[in-house]
Formats: structure tokens, C-alpha cells, sequence
């Protein structure tokens, strides 16, 4: 089993102060495995050095004041150990959660009143919602206002599910920059054209920019070719798009990051202050249901 890169332990400041409410909205915590052991089904072994302390140092540096913890595929289904970080930070922070078909009543009853927003879905493969069973999960969750976060593995899987995805009648995010490809505003794509109209049109439709780093060719610290693309995907729909670190990194095959490029790269995608605003607070705030 592939033992995962640590996090970069040295990351910079941004070179602009964030606003107010700034959210980290995708991040991922591992351990103490002593603690919180980690799933039997996982696919990678996570580096020690990713538990929430090393995460707050991060978060700190970066000058945010909220997040977005999404229980990792390490931990399974089991999330207990986001409801213990969330318990910790007081509101701070929010969840979304990893739920198995069996997953009870009581438990999700529990997650709401943990902190909990929504959970991830995924298309096909194993440990957690496929697409299939999202409207049932959705129905008996339909009274906590959650949203589901599905995590995209291609442009066209993202087109393809949005009647699915819009049918739910909750917000739904994509992840991953539905894996739009860099520079690809100036190719003239049709798949691009549609994922604009849908997030133009879709009442529902969020996309987060977290992982745009994955997808880049000229890579850190600018990743200058991503920069044109999401300008054109947050000039569309400026109020529902939201920014995420992906920390620890853990699962690519890319160097890994340091977190404040991953910051300072809104400066080109976002240059206008007002727009990074709503990206980083507002946003956020909306649609993991902070009201202050």
C-alpha cells in the first residue's frame, strides 16, 4: 500500500490579507491512528503528520477563520473523527460527511447536530454513496438542508450527471474544477461551453476550486495556466464558486503544494477583490450555513 507524502511544513503567508470569514472549504485529518484507526478499505496510508493540530497550524499561517473538514477515505465511513474536530473548534468549522448504505437514523441525526453540512458522492467504486443511492440518502435528509458534494472524475461525467444532480433538488458542488483543463477557455470546447451554461443556469450547480493545482501543467508556485480558465468558470456564476486547499495533499502525483500559492493563486484567477471576497467568505458562509 502507497504510503502518502507529507503536507509542505512550510507554509508562506499570502501575499494579500484575507477577508473576514475565510474559508478553507476541503481539507482532510488523519489521526492519532492510536486514536482513530483507519480503515481497512483504504486505498493509502496517510502520513503522520496530518492530524487537526498540524492542519491549524496551516490554517492559522493562512489567515483563514473557518473550514471545511470532508472525512477522508482513510477513515471510511466511520466519521467520528471529524465530529471530534468539529466538537473542538465551536463552530468554526463544518463537515461534510462519508456515509455507508446502513448508516442509521440516529447517526445522521447525530452528524447534523455535530456540524455537519452535506456528504460526498461518488459515481461508481466502493466505501461510500455512488450516485445511485444519493436521491435515497437525499430523502432522509431532505429536513437538514445538506447539500452533496460529488466527486467529479471527468468534465463529462460532470455534464452527463447534472439532470440527475439538479433533480435532487439540494445544492450539489462539483469538486475538482469538474477537471477543466488548462487554458481550455481558448479551445473552443463544447464541454466547457455546457459546464459554463450549466453553472449559468443550474439553480443548484456550486463548483469548488480546490485540487486546480492537480490539473496544471506549468505547475507551482503560479500555476499560471489554470489562472484563465477559472477566471472565465467565476465570471459565469461569481456567487457560487468557493476555494479549498485539499490539504494534506495526500493522494496525487504531483509534488505537494505549499498553501500559500494555493492562496495567492486568486490574485490571477480572481484579481478583483470583491470577487476573491465572495469567493473565499460569502460563498462559503452561504452554503455551509454560517450566519455570521
Amino acid at each position: 500500500m502507497r504510503t502518502a507524502t507529507p503536507p509542505n511544513p512550510n507554509t508562506r503567508p499570502p501575499r494579500f490579507k484575507l477577508p473576514p470569514g475565510a474559508c478553507d472549504t476541503h481539507l482532510h485529518v488523519y489521526g492519532p491512528f492510536d486514536r482513530y484507526p483507519l480503515s481497512p478499505d483504504r486505498h493509502y496510508d496517510p502520513d503522520t503528520h496530518c492530524t487537526l493540530d498540524d492542519y491549524l497550524k496551516v490554517h492559522k499561517t493562512l489567515g483563514l477563520e473557518r473550514a471545511v473538514i470532508v472525512t477522508g477515505s482513510g477513515n471510511g465511513t466511520n466519521n467520528q473523527i471529524t465530529l471530534d474536530a468539529l466538537a473542538r473548534m465551536k463552530g468554526s468549522f463544518k463537515a461534510l460527511a462519508l456515509l455507508g448504505d446502513n448508516v442509521s437514523d440516529a447517526e445522521l441525526n447525530r452528524l447534523k447536530a455535530g456540524g455537519f453540512t452535506g456528504f460526498r458522492i461518488k459515481s461508481s467504486g466502493r466505501g461510500y454513496t455512488l450516485l445511485k443511492d444519493t436521491q435515497r440518502m437525499v430523502e432522509r435528509a431532505r429536513d437538514f438542508g445538506w447539500h452533496v458534494e460529488f466527486m467529479v472524475q471527468s468534465m463529462q461525467e460532470a455534464i452527463a450527471t447534472t439532470p440527475f444532480l439538479s433533480s435532487l433538488k439540494v445544492p450539489y458542488v462539483f469538486d475538482h474544477v469538474a477537471h477543466a483543463e488548462p487554458d481550455q477557455h481558448k479551445h473552443d470546447s463544447k464541454e466547457f461551453s455546457e459546464l459554463l451554461a450549466i453553472l449559468k443556469n443550474e439553480e443548484h450547480a456550486w463548483l469548488n476550486l480546490y485540487s486546480f493545482y492537480q490539473l496544471s501543467k506549468t505547475g507551482a508556485p503560479d500555476y499560471a495556466d489554470m489562472a484563465g480558465v477559472i477566471q472565465a468558470i467565476i465570471a459565469v456564476r461569481p456567487d457560487h464558486i468557493i476555494w479549498g486547499s485539499n490539504w494534506p495533499h495526500a493522494s496525487i502525483s504531483v509534488p505537494t503544494p505549499n498553501d500559500g500559492d494555493l492562496v495567492d493563486f486568486l490574485l490571477a484567477a480572481a484579481p478583483d477583490e470583491k470577487t476573491r471576497n465572495k469567493i473565499l467568505s460569502d460563498n462559503p458562509a452561504t452554503l455551509y450555513g454560517w450566519t455570521t
